[in-house]
C-alpha cells in the first residue's frame, strides 16, 4: 500500500512537470535552441520553409541536431533538445509557411508533414526589429529594418495591427517571388489610426512590438472674429465615432480648462477648427490630446490689420488709417506699435479694436513696404503691403508747350522721382521729366513735346500711377533762339500744329510780319527760321499759320562783351567794350560800372564806348541796351599767371620762412605806383587770408604747411580773380626703429624721414594694436635755421603691452633663425599712405635676465617709388619668422 502511494506521487509530480516546463526556446542570432519535454511534445527533425501559404513551393530545409538535455534549472529534467545555427545571410531565410519531420515523443516513430505553433517557434525569432518612422494618423508607409521577420507568417503580405479601439490585417509590400524581395526591410501601409498600438509580424501574434502613431502637432493658429473659429493647422489630428472610446479621443484644453465636444466643429488629419469666443489679441496655451499621445503649444491671437488708407507719401508725413480686428488686448495697458518698412507709424488716440490712426513721417526708401501691427509685443503676420498715396490729377493747363498738372501727391523735384506719362495716338508713350514740382506736391510743370489731335497723361511718382486725364493742346509757338542785332542770326520758332491737318502738311509755310517786312519761315525739322530786320530790344510781329494771325513778342540777343581796350587820359579816361549784338548807334545804351550807373555810346554792333574817371584794376560791367541785359562782365587791368607748378614740402620745422607761391602780375607796377599794392591785391589759402610779398609786377604768396592739396586763391579788388591747386611733396620714411622694453612691459618706436606733416596715423599688424593710438606719439623736427635743406622728421610712440603678451612675437628667435625680422607698419600722411617695416629691433631685457643684450640692425633706405614694393616683402618675412617660433614651441612641447 505504501510502494503505491509512492507511485502515485511520482505520477503526479511528473504531470507537474510536463505542464510547468512545456517547451523553452533559448534562441540567439542565427542560432535557434529549443528544449522538448519529449514526452508529450513533436520534436522537429528538419523543418522545410514554403514560399506561399499552400505548400506547393518549397524553399529551405533546416536540419536540426537533436540530443537528450538534462537542464539543471528545472531540477535536472532531461528535455528533448534541437538546435539549429545559421550560416547563411539572414535574407536567405524567409517563407511563408514551415512543415516538419518530426518525432513523435509517445510513439517514439517519425511524422513528416507536421504542421503546429511549435515548429514555427522552432524557427529564427525576429531580431533588432526597428521602425524607422512612424505613420501619420492618416496613414502611410512605414518602414522597419530586422532580421528573420518573415519566416512561418502565414502570408508574405500580412501583418497585424492591434490597440484596445481597433484590430486590422495590414499589408506588407513585395512579392514572395520576387528574386530582389528583401525581408530585411519591409514598408508596411498603415491605414489611418490614432494612439499607440501594437504591430505583430507572425500569424499566431507572438512577436509583437509596441508602436505609435505621430503625435499632434500645431504648425499655426487663425482666429476668426467674424464667426469665432480658431483654426489650428497642424499634424497628427484624427476623429473617431468608433471604438471604446466614441468621441471622447479627443480632448482640447485652453489656458488650462477644457474646451466642451461641441465646441470642436471639425477635425481633419491636418486641421482643427473650434469654437472660441475672443475679440482680441492675447496668447493662448494649447494642449491636445488624441488618446494617448499629446502635444501643448503657447499660441498668439495676432492683430489682424485688413486695409489701411492713406494721404502721406514719401516726402510728407500724412496720416494712416488702419481697420482690421484684434486690434487691442484686454489688458488697461496697451503697448500699441504700427511700422511701416521699419519706421514707427505714431499712433493718434483713440483706438479701438477694429480702427487705428497714426502719422507716418517723411519715408526712406526700402523694399520691405509693410504694415505690421504690434499689441503687447504680438504682432500681425498678414502684414499689409504699403503703398504712399496714389498722385492725383485734377486739372492741366497749358501755356505754350509748358503744362501745369494740379492735383496731390505729386512727389519731389530733387528725387528724381516723378514722371509724366503721355500717350499719343492711343499707342505711342513717352516719358517726360518735371521742369518743377511744388513743396508742397500739388502742382507739377512740364514741358510737353509737339503731338497731333489730343493725348492722354499720367503721372508716376516712386512707381505709383496717377488717374488719365486727356488733355486737347491749343495752336502754340515758342521762340527757340532770339535773333542777332545785325540781322545775321534769324530768329528761330517752334511752331506746333495740333490740328492734323497742318502737322501732316509738307507744302505748308508761314509768314512772318513786322512793320512793312514780310519773311517766309524756313522749315528745320519741327522748327522754322524768320529773318528779322536789324534792330535791338524787344519787338512785336505776327506770324500766320494754320490759318491764325498770332502776334508774337520776341526780343533780340543780349549784349555780350568779350574784350575791352583803356584809353588813359587825364582827367576822363575812355574804355572801349568788343562783343556782338550791341544794336546801332541810335540804341539806348547804359552801362553800371562797380554799381555806378552811367551812360555809353553804341558804335555799332560790336563796340561801346563810355568814359570813366577813375580806373578800378577789375571791375563789373554790365550793359542794358534797349532793356536788354547783358551778363556780368569782369574787367580786369592786372592779370596774374603762375611762374612755375613745383611740389612744397608738408612740414618744414627748420626752414628759416614760409614757402611761397610765386605769380607774375602784368600792369601791376603801373596802377600800385599810386596805390596801396595790398588793397588791389589779396590772397587766400584754404579759405584763411595769406601774406603777399610786393617787387614790382612779380608777387609772393605766403603758404602754410599741410599733409594734403590746398587751394590757393587771388582778388584783384576784392574781386575774385584766379585758383590754383598747391600740391604737397609725398613723405618719405628712411629709418625706423623699434624698442622692446622687458622690463617695462613697453614699446617704443622711432620713425624717421622727410616730410611728416600733421596730423598723422600710425598703423601696425593687429597682433601688437591692442592698446595703441596715435595720442601716445608725439612729432619732432631737428635742424638748424641757417641750414635751409635740414628738415628731419621724427614720430615716437610708446606702446604699453598686455601682461599677457607673448616677447617671442617681437625678439629674434635666438641663433637658430637666419631671418633678420622685419615688423610691417603704415605711415598715412593726409591722402598718402606710407608702406614700410622697422628693421632695427632692440630689446632691453629685464633684470633678472642674464642673457646678452641683443640688436637685430639692417638699416634700410628706400626711395619712394619702391615703398609699396617692399612693404609687401617685409610683410610676409615677418609672417614667416612668426611661423618659425610658433612651429619651435610646438616642437619643445
Amino acid at each position: 500500500m505504501f510502494k503505491e502511494k509512492n507511485k502515485i506521487v511520482i505520477l503526479v509530480f511528473l504531470v507537474n512537470l510536463s505542464i510547468c516546463f512545456g517547451f523553452h526556446i533559448k534562441s540567439t542570432y542565427r542560432k535557434v535552441v529549443v528544449d522538448f519535454t519529449g514526452l508529450y511534445d513533436s520534436v522537429p527533425i528538419n523543418v522545410t520553409i514554403y514560399k506561399d501559404p499552400h505548400l506547393k513551393i518549397p524553399y529551405l530545409t533546416f536540419n536540426y541536431t537533436w540530443s537528450k538535455f538534462s537542464d539543471p534549472d528545472y531540477h535536472n529534467y532531461v528535455f528533448d533538445r534541437v538546435t539549429l545555427e545559421a550560416t547563411m545571410d539572414s535574407k536567405m531565410y524567409y517563407g511563408s509557411v514551415a512543415c516538419a519531420c518530426v518525432l513523435d515523443g509517445e510513439t517514439n516513430k517519425t511524422e513528416c508533414g507536421y504542421r503546429d505553433y511549435e515548429i514555427d517557434k522552432s524557427l529564427f525569432l525576429p531580431y533588432n526589429v526597428t521602425f524607422l518612422n512612424k505613420p501619420p494618423t492618416k496613414g502611410g508607409v512605414v518602414n522597419v529594418t530586422g532580421e528573420f521577420m518573415r519566416l512561418a507568417s502565414n502570408d508574405l503580405k500580412l501583418a497585424f495591427l492591434k490597440s484596445d479601439d481597433f484590430y486590422q490585417n495590414i499589408t506588407v509590400a513585395g512579392e514572395y517571388d520576387d528574386p530582389n524581395y528583401n525581408p530585411n526591410f519591409l514598408s508596411i501601409n498603415i491605414p489611418r489610426g490614432y494612439g499607440e498600438f501594437k504591430f505583430c509580424l507572425d500569424y499566431f501574434q507572438t512577436f509583437c512590438y509596441d508602436w505609435s502613431f505621430q503625435s499632434p502637432s500645431i504648425s499655426s493658429v487663425y482666429y476668426n472674429t467674424t464667426n469665432h473659429h480658431l483654426t489650428i493647422k497642424g499634424n497628427g489630428f484624427y476623429n473617431t465615432t468608433k471604438g471604446l472610446r466614441g468621441n471622447t479621443i479627443v480632448f482640447v484644453y485652453i489656458n488650462g480648462s477644457l474646451l466642451n465636444e461641441s465646441d470642436i466643429t471639425s477635425i481633419g488629419y491636418e486641421e482643427m477648427v473650434l469654437i472660441y469666443s475672443s475679440i482680441y489679441t492675447q496668447e493662448l496655451n494649447i494642449s491636445i490630446s488624441i488618446y494617448s499621445l499629446y502635444t501643448n503649444k503657447t499660441i498668439q491671437i495676432p492683430p489682424y490689420p485688413a486695409s489701411y488708407s492713406t494721404n502721406s507719401t514719401k516726402y510728407n508725413e500724412g496720416i494712416v488709417e488702419i481697420t482690421g480686428t484684434q486690434l487691442l488686448s484686454q489688458k488697461d495697458q496697451n503697448d500699441l506699435k504700427i511700422t511701416i518698412f521699419g519706421k514707427l507709424c505714431d499712433i493718434i488716440p483713440p483706438s479701438n479694436l477694429t480702427y487705428i490712426k497714426c502719422i507716418l513721417p517723411k519715408g526712406v526708401d526700402n523694399n520691405q513696404n509693410t504694415i505690421k501691427v504690434c499689441v503687447n509685443n504680438i504682432c500681425s503676420i498678414n502684414n499689409l503691403i504699403y503703398e504712399y498715396a496714389k498722385p492725383i490729377i485734377s486739372s492741366v493747363t497749358q501755356n505754350g508747350s509748358i503744362f501745369t498738372i494740379k492735383g496731390k501727391y505729386h512727389g519731389s523735384y530733387n528725387d528724381n522721382s516723378t514722371q509724366v506719362i503721355v500717350t499719343y495716338d492711343s499707342n505711342i508713350k513717352q516719358i517726360i521729366l518735371p521742369l518743377s514740382i511744388q513743396t508742397d506736391e500739388t502742382e507739377s510743370v512740364f514741358k510737353i513735346p509737339f503731338f497731333c489731335g489730343s493725348a492722354i497723361v499720367q503721372l508716376v511718382v516712386n512707381g505709383l500711377k496717377s488717374n488719365e486725364y486727356t488733355i486737347n493742346a491749343n495752336t502754340n509757338f515758342e521762340i527757340i533762339s532770339p535773333p542777332s542785332t545785325d540781322s545775321k542770326t534769324p530768329l528761330i520758332v517752334l511752331l506746333s500744329y495740333y490740328d492734323c491737318k497742318y502737322y501732316k502738311s509738307n507744302s505748308f509755310n508761314p509768314l512772318f510780319k513786322i512793320q512793312n517786312s514780310k519773311s517766309i519761315g524756313t522749315k528745320v525739322n519741327n522748327t522754322y527760321s524768320f529773318k528779322v530786320i536789324p534792330g535791338t530790344g524787344t519787338k512785336q510781329a505776327t506770324i500766320t499759320f494754320a490759318n491764325k494771325d498770332v502776334t508774337i513778342e520776341y526780343s533780340y540777343a543780349k549784349p555780350n562783351v568779350l574784350k575791352h581796350n583803356v584809353e588813359y587820359n587825364d582827367p576822363i579816361n575812355t574804355v572801349i567794350l568788343y562783343g556782338v549784338n550791341f544794336g546801332t548807334n541810335s540804341s539806348l545804351c547804359t552801362i553800371t560800372y562797380n554799381g555806378i550807373e552811367k551812360e555809353c555810346q553804341v558804335i555799332d554792333h560790336y563796340q561801346i564806348r563810355f568814359k570813366v574817371e577813375s580806373i578800378e584794376i577789375s571791375s563789373n560791367i554790365s550793359i542794358t541796351i534797349d532793356g536788354i541785359i547783358s551778363d556780368s562782365y569782369i574787367m580786369e587791368l592786372v592779370k596774374c599767371k603762375l611762374i612755375n607748378e613745383q611740389l612744397y614740402p608738408t612740414s618744414f620745422g627748420c626752414l628759416e620762412s614760409e614757402p611761397v607761391v610765386n605769380y607774375y602780375c602784368d600792369g601791376l607796377k603801373t596802377y600800385s605806383s599810386k596805390t596801396d599794392p595790398n588793397k588791389l591785391l589779396s590772397a587766400t589759402f584754404d579759405d584763411e587770408a595769406t601774406m603777399i610779398d610786393f617787387q614790382g609786377n612779380n608777387i609772393s604768396v605766403h603758404i602754410k604747411e599741410g599733409i594734403s592739396s590746398s587751394t590757393l586763391n587771388l582778388f584783384l579788388n576784392g574781386f575774385f580773380s584766379k585758383s590754383n591747386k598747391i600740391k604737397r611733396k609725398e613723405g618719405i620714411v628712411y629709418n625706423s626703429k623699434i624698442q622692446y622694453d622687458e622690463q617695462q612691459s613697453l614699446i617704443n618706436l622711432d620713425i624717421t624721414g622727410f616730410n611728416f606733416g600733421e596730423p598723422y596715423d600710425i598703423g601696425l599688424p593687429t597682433i601688437y594694436n591692442t592698446t595703441f593710438a596715435t595720442k601716445n606719439c608725439s612729432m619732432l623736427y631737428h635742424g638748424t635755421k641757417y641750414n635751409k635743406n635740414c628738415t628731419i622728421d621724427i614720430v615716437t610712440c610708446q606702446l604699453t603691452l598686455p601682461y599677457n603678451f607673448n616677447k617671442d612675437l617681437i625678439l629674434e628667435d635666438k641663433e637658430s633663425s637666419n631671418t633678420t625680422l622685419t615688423i610691417p607698419f603704415t605711415l598715412k600722411l593726409g591722402n598718402n599712405t606710407i608702406y614700410s617695416s622697422f628693421n632695427n629691433i632692440e630689446h632691453i631685457p629685464s633684470k633678472d635676465n642674464n642673457k646678452k643684450r641683443k640688436t637685430i640692425a639692417l638699416a634700410t633706405t628706400l626711395s619712394i617709388g619702391l615703398t609699396l614694393l617692399f612693404a609687401g616683402s617685409v610683410y610676409f618675412v615677418w609672417r614667416h619668422h612668426q611661423n618659425k617660433i610658433e612651429n619651435t614651441k610646438k616642437e619643445k612641447n
